[in-house]
């Protein structure tokens, strides 16, 4: 999905189900967020392709926890973009809902066609099978893989990725219009017009944020389509990578600042977030411990363990 329908579907959503300006803005830059596993980060382009992380890294239910604590509708904006991404195919990566928790499993039982691969003794955890390496070599360099990779990854069932994201871009802009029209005239308040409501504290904030953001997204397209030339890192993108991570750093610290009641109800649930987060990391490592302990099988008739 390309960046545009990702911004308006967040506005259609947060305009139909809330209608503030706040929220709406809030779904709107959350939105954006998980795009910043692409190469706008300290990785160069042979990394980036090797270790697959875009739609993985930013694109998990552990992500959007983090993001939730800073502010939930910049959670829910996040997640609907993940959704958007998850609907399109195979060429286009998909989405990795369960990073990093997925990269622990290595191998497949069986291969895209369901030939049976052989098994290493010193791996008991398997997935089904191997993604359709026929259609994942169809994918743009900057994410192809190089190898046959574990089934790691949801996708939609989409034909054209293309005709799908400008359904859903025109269709977004069309029902927000109407949705402001339709507020403007008085037949029904959809958005709350009055923006005044936008004080400083709020608005500030947001908008060293948006800054920094914007830097990194720009300084990413601008290094990507160097390194679509040479494997290496711009100098000066380095720099703007690390200023603009020190912008989005400091619009956290300046909103807890100006907003301190929100920063201490942030505060007061993080001991249970926390202990949730532990709980789920201890769960996943003693299942997939007790579950790999357990004699390799020799015969075809049994499967090993598969996640």
């Amino acid at each position: 999905m390309n960046f545009t329908t990702h911004l308006f579907f967040g506005i259609l959503v947060g305009s139909l189900f809330f209608g503030t300006p706040q929220v709406i803005l809030l779904m709107a830059i959350g939105s954006m967020i998980p795009d910043l596993d692409r190469e706008y980060a300290f990785l160069s382009k042979e990394s980036f392709r090797n270790r697959q992380v875009h739609r993985a890294f930013c694109h998990n239910f552990l992500f959007l926890g983090l993001v939730y604590l800073i502010n939930p509708f910049l959670a829910l904006g996040a997640f609907l973009h993940s959704l958007l991404d998850a609907l399109t195919t195979a060429r286009d990566r998909g989405v990795e809902w369960l990073y990093p928790f997925t990269r622990l499993v290595k191998s497949a039982v069986y291969d895209a066609n369901g030939k049976r691969l052989p098994l290493d003794p010193k791996q008991k955890i398997y997935f089904q099978q191997h993604e359709v390496f026929g259609l994942t070599t169809k994918t743009t360099q900057d994410i192809k893989p190089r190898e046959p990779l574990p089934w790691r990854r949801t996708y939609g069932p989409a034909l054209s990725g293309r005709l799908l994201d400008q359904g859903i871009l025109i269709g977004s802009v069309a029902l927000t219009a109407m949705l402001l029209l339709f507020s403007a005239l008085g037949v029904h308040r959809f958005i709350d017009l009055n923006f005044h409501s936008l004080g400083l504290p709020f608005t500030l904030p947001l908008l060293v944020g948006a800054i920094g953001g914007l830097i990194l997204f720009v300084g990413g397209e601008i290094d990507r389509s160097k390194q679509a030339h040479s494997d290496r890192l711009d100098k000066t993108y380095k720099a703007l990578f690390f200023l603009s991570a020190g912008i989005l750093v400091f619009s956290i610290v300046l909103g807890a600042v100006m907003n301190p009641q929100v920063a201490m109800s942030t505060l007061s649930e993080l001991p249970y977030i926390a202990a949730g987060m532990v709980l789920l990391v201890v769960v996943s490592f003693v299942v997939l411990k007790v579950k790999s302990s357990g004699p390799l099988p020799t015969d075809d008739t049994k499967e090993p363990t598969i996640v």
